[in-house]
């Protein structure tokens, strides 16, 4: 048997072939792995690097996206509104990145916006982060 007949039996497994098609997701849960084992806020950097890549790929949508980008701005003035409440600004953040993989849920699905492969692992990534920052900071 050949190398080359071998891998083909192998792709043709159907968990193979499953974790295959999911590439994005395994890809998203090796990465966040760390954060399974010790819940961390992601450093600031890491959401400025994600951002870049929102800006790319904004930078050719069409006009209405702007409504959506007015929607931006009024949740960062809330985020800075809440701030210097540290309970409630955590809150709203989990529920920020919460709503963003519920957001990449919907761009997968209609395979609009963004390339599907990034949907699904911006997705999984962001669910990650929301459940490890709860981790993180407990509950009052």
């Amino acid at each position: 048997m050949t190398t080359h007949s071998a891998v083909r039996q192998l792709v043709r497994r159907p968990v193979v072939r499953a974790v295959l098609n999911r590439w994005p997701m395994v890809l998203a849960l090796v990465i966040t792995f760390d954060f399974w084992q010790a819940p961390v806020v992601p450093p600031a950097w890491t959401l400025l690097l994600v951002q870049a890549a929102y800006l790319f790929w904004g930078w050719r949508a069409p006009r209405v996206q702007l409504i959506v980008f007015g929607l931006y701005v009024a949740l960062t003035a809330a985020v800075l509104l809440m701030a210097p409440f540290t309970f409630y600004g955590v809150g709203l953040i989990v529920f920020g990145w919460a709503a963003h993989a519920v957001w990449d849920l919907v761009h997968h699905v209609r395979n609009a916006v963004v390339p599907r492969w990034w949907s699904e692992f911006c997705g999984v990534f962001d669910l990650v982060i929301a459940v490890s920052i709860l981790l993180v900071w407990p509950l009052p």
